[in-house]
């Protein structure tokens, strides 16, 4: 059931709760204080392996945040060495409203890698048009930014930088954008860049697992495969997701069955919106079901935060391998705003019973369970990830005391803990 959105493992009467029977006990956060904003990945152009020189332009039309927190571009130079490289960002033209520059000084090679540009958090209308020139401050030679796998929607990349947005070049650019989404019911949490050129491959027997997911649900997550060339054909691909070790709880599973070449392309397994405690370790394991070996799965462009591969998949969480795969993964982002919990009262059970879940209230209001469930007019506001000044609350399920059934709620870490 959820609690503010976040769904609590739970057993109890009837059928809202019968679909979640097998979920488990789901930390919540809880208090009156006000949310911070919850950043996800609001635009995403696959990295690719060309560039073009930073004196072109490019801008994002439609840009669907309501924030602008971080900025991730490649680049490269003919030759190697420090470069400091600042990004400025307008509304609606080249010269249009500033919203705000931000800098980056390190080390460009022949190669492309990643420059990721921190703005803090700048406010941008939802839906508006957002450009961006680049400009070396310190440094010399030519440096270039990664053009991208295109086409790609609602980016274009100009021949130059002149008002208004200058002229048509390409609708690409290798490109990352992190902010406040403006549809919290999907965007993408985690975003760790493909290889631009697949050409590195794992076995898919190893597992990889994602720290401090932003979350509060998993929908779709993408991940690339490619087999070897002689070994071409259909396979049915499963991924399934469990909490916090190799072992532990299982979130979700969910398969792909496709056609799988020596390029590597994308597989997009669909979990349904499964509820997981937002900043949780999720771990992810694969397997072939139908098909020939091998598959491979990509290992990414660079180092991502919170992303790692493991030799296999032993629990807990098996010996990291490297700090970084080739996967996105979309779901729910925790909303701003608090949510209303209401409190109920089984007059058989003499038990109370508390939930924030829109679903259930109407339910419950609406006579569930034979309208064994009445309101105390107690209510209190829950937040459904994480939030300064809020403290996670536990919530389990027991029919120990058949033919009665309970609910324990903690907020004391160790006694949750100890009860899972």
């Amino acid at each position: 059931m959820n609690w503010g959105g976040a769904v609590i493992a739970d057993q109890a009467e009837g059928d809202i709760m019968t679909n979640r029977m097998a979920r488990w006990a789901i930390a919540i956060v809880c208090a009156l204080a006000p949310a911070a904003g919850q950043a996800a990945f609001t635009v995403d152009c696959t990295f690719g392996t060309g560039g073009d020189l930073i004196t072109r332009g490019f801008f994002v039309s439609n840009y669907q945040g309501s924030t602008i927190e971080r900025v991730a571009l490649a680049h490269s130079a003919t030759a190697a060495g420090e470069r400091t490289i600042s990004l400025t960002m307008r509304l609606d033209t080249f010269d249009g409203t500033f919203l705000g520059i931000a800098t980056v000084t390190r080390d460009i090679t022949t190669e492309n890698s990643i420059s990721v540009f921190d703005f803090g958090s700048i406010a941008v209308p939802i839906g508006s048009l957002v450009t961006f020139t680049q400009t070396l401050v310190t440094g010399t030679g030519s440096v270039y930014f990664d053009t991208g796998v295109g086409p790609c929607t609602d980016i274009i990349e100009t021949t130059g930088t002149s008002a208004p947005l200058s002229t048509f070049r390409r609708a690409s650019v290798g490109i990352v954008i992190q902010g406040d989404p403006a549809d919290i019911a999907s965007a993408m949490n985690l975003d760790c860049p493909f290889d631009p050129d697949a050409s590195a491959g794992d076995l898919i027997t190893r597992g990889f697992y994602v720290k401090n997911y932003r979350g509060t649900t998993i929908d779709l997550v993408k991940l690339r495969h490619a087999t070897g060339a002689d070994n071409a054909g259909s396979k049915t691909i499963v991924l399934v997701a469990r909490l916090g070790s190799y072992d532990g709880p299982i979130l979700g599973t969910a398969s792909v069955t496709r056609s799988v070449t020596a390029s590597g392309t994308e597989s997009v397994f669909d979990f349904g919106d499964v509820p997981v405690q937002a900043m949780s370790t999720i771990t992810f394991t694969q397997s072939l079901t139908a098909g020939t070996t091998p598959v491979y799965y990509d290992l990414g462009f660079e180092n991502c935060d919170d992303v790692v591969q493991t030799q296999g998949t032993s629990p807990p969480l098996d010996s990291v391998r490297r700090d970084r795969v080739g996967v996105k993964i979309v779901g729910r982002v925790a909303s701003d705003a608090p949510n209303l919990a209401v409190e109920y009262f089984h007059t058989g059970f003499g038990h109370y019973f508390t939930t924030a879940d829109a679903d259930e209230i109407y339910g419950l209001d609406h006579g569930a369970y034979g309208g064994v469930f009445v309101r105390t007019g107690q209510t209190f506001y829950v937040h459904d990830g994480p939030a300064p000044g809020t403290a996670d609350i536990c919530r389990f399920f027991t029919v120990t005391f058949a033919p009665k059934s309970s609910h324990f709620y903690t907020g004391d870490p160790v006694e949750c803990a100890g009860v899972k």
